[in-house]
């Protein structure tokens, strides 16, 4: 079963990815519920979740248009706005332990090319989802997301499936307290 439920997990998530790319902000909302249906959460929570993690996609968007336009200020509050959306997420989804300033982080150095921060964020958010005592875990989620996110931009599509189905198959052995995953 896991097995099954990490390969559709891994097939969402990747499709997220370039639901993204094209702006196709309702339907990665959409994947975004599966995702969260698929979990266990009642439909009600998945698709107010799915719906706040695609408002944050388009905020974390906004952000790095404003960086491009050199309005630091107006980047800083559109992510601001964006981890508020993913704190949402984390309310609906009654997450224990906040990660939406790690998620928001990550988002906003993988555009500024920092990718030892990138690399520090991905693995504090998924350390607090997860447990010190699943460190090890952590460690290997962290690769799996660094992985996705440099295939995905070398646009191969079944490869960042792959590392995205490794990503679900090593979290779901370990059944966490809470997801690590807000899109």
């Amino acid at each position: 079963m896991n097995q099954s439920l990490a390969a559709t997990l891994g097939e969402l998530q990747a499709q997220i990815y370039w639901l993204h790319d094209a702006e196709k902000f309702t339907e990665l909302a959409s994947s975004t519920a599966t995702i969260y249906m698929k979990l266990g959460y009642t439909q009600h929570q998945a698709e107010t979740a799915g719906n706040l993690i695609s408002q944050a996609y388009q905020l974390a968007d906004y952000a790095d248009n404003a960086k491009k336009a050199s309005h630091r200020d107006r980047e800083m509050d559109f992510y601001h706005q964006a981890k508020d959306k993913l704190t949402e997420a984390e309310t609906v989804l009654n997450y224990k332990n906040t990660i939406a300033i790690h998620q928001m982080q990550w988002w906003m150095y993988f555009r500024h090319k920092q990718k030892i921060q990138v690399l520090l964020h991905l693995f504090l958010q998924n350390l607090k989802a997860v447990g010190l005592i699943n460190l090890l875990t952590a460690i290997k989620l962290t690769y799996f997301l660094m992985e996705i996110g440099r295939v995905h931009k070398l646009r191969d599509i079944e490869i960042t499936k792959q590392n995205a189905i490794q990503y679900w198959a090593e979290l779901l052995k370990i059944k966490p307290p809470q997801y690590p995953y807000l899109g």
